[in-house]
């Protein structure tokens, strides 16, 4: 087992209508069965799903009151921070920085949720580490939204040497030229490739971004 699936953001805050004032993306609507198909098929090959999740404080740079370009979202033990009641999640471990005693996660097939507070799900998270012990080479990156958490996260799978492959049909933007623009730019930075499900639904195959935008 080399390969782990990243579902970045698909929370209430960014992915369902009435929760964070200007938050929602409503191009989640688009990619919500495809998604649901890429992590059902994960789950069938025991390729580990982890979701990683803003999980806000107050005292974070991105917010307003810390001279940050957003408001209060998804603020820690909110509903907002809480994963869409449309994805699977059972058995889901919290993974925490000071959970590090590894032996404690017995088998890396469940499901486990990262908080982060920043874009990038490796920044200041137990992830890097986590993928580490469990041997991880390869991250599939889904989730919300392209431009920012996506590509951010993808920025961090780079930094620290994971090979790098995009759900692009797993992810979504405020529209779609954010959307092709952050795919092109994480093909050209960062080498990264593309995950699909096949339209038989039974396979999940790789090619290069380039051939799919």
């Amino acid at each position: 087992m080399e390969k782990a699936l990243l579902v970045v953001d698909v929370i209430k805050g960014f992915a369902e209508k009435g929760f964070d004032k200007n938050m929602y993306c409503e191009n989640t609507e688009k990619i919500k069965p495809k998604l649901i198909e890429l992590i059902e098929y994960m789950r069938s090959q025991n390729i580990p799903v982890i979701y990683c999740c803003d999980s806000h404080e107050k005292n974070d740079p991105e917010l307003k009151e810390n001279s940050g370009p957003w408001e209060d979202h998804c603020m820690k033990g909110s509903k907002s921070s809480e994963i869409v009641d449309w994805l699977p999640t059972e058995g889901i471990r919290n993974v925490k920085k000071s959970d590090f005693d590894m032996d404690s996660f017995a088998e890396f097939g469940e499901f486990m949720r990262i908080d982060k507070r920043t874009y990038s799900s490796f920044f200041d998270t137990p992830l890097d580490d986590l993928l580490k012990e469990k041997g991880i080479k390869e991250v599939y990156i889904a989730g919300l939204v392209t431009s920012i958490c996506v590509q951010h996260t993808a920025a961090g799978a780079f930094f620290n040497g994971y090979k790098i492959s995009i759900a692009d049909e797993c992810c979504a933007d405020i529209n779609e030229e954010k959307h092709k623009t952050a795919l092109e730019y994480m093909k050209n930075n960062y080498s990264a490739g593309t995950v699909r499900i096949r339209r038989d639904g039974a396979v999940v195959y790789k090619s290069r971004l380039e051939k799919v935008l």
